[in-house]
């Protein structure tokens, strides 16, 4: 068993996001030892370290939720899983598509700016025109 800090540790959390994700009920209340400290056994570090990796991978912690609560179902059917992936995928792709219009957007007017002394500018234009 591993006090807070130590999950925090083990897992890579903050120990803020650990209470966190025990207040929203994304894990269980740990036990409590004799003078009241959480103690988090093995079960619990695994399921951290699963809601970890699902974050890095770009999961909300609603998602994270749904996949974690999947992983502990023996019944759970791979569609499920897939389904929730693939909607993550097409809402990424749909970020990754605006951020690319955004970039060709300042590129292109980055590209009208003189780059000189001069006062007057390409880019304050075209914000200042909307």
């Amino acid at each position: 068993m591993l006090s807070i800090g130590q999950a925090a540790k083990a897992t890579g959390l903050s120990v803020k996001s650990i209470r966190h994700y025990e207040q929203i009920g994304l894990i269980p209340p740990p036990p409590r030892s004799e003078n009241d400290y959480r103690c988090y056994p093995a079960s619990l570090i695994k399921r951290l370290h699963f809601i970890k990796k699902t974050k890095e991978a770009g999961f909300n912690l609603k998602e994270s939720k749904a996949l974690l609560l999947l992983s502990e179902n023996k019944t759970r059917s791979s569609a499920d899983v897939k389904a929730i992936t693939m909607q993550k995928i097409e809402e990424l792709q749909h970020r990754i598509d605006q951020q690319q219009i955004l970039l060709n957007s300042l590129k292109e007017i980055s590209k009208q700016c003189h780059n000189d002394e001069n006062a007057q500018c390409a880019i304050i234009d075209a914000f200042v025109k909307g």
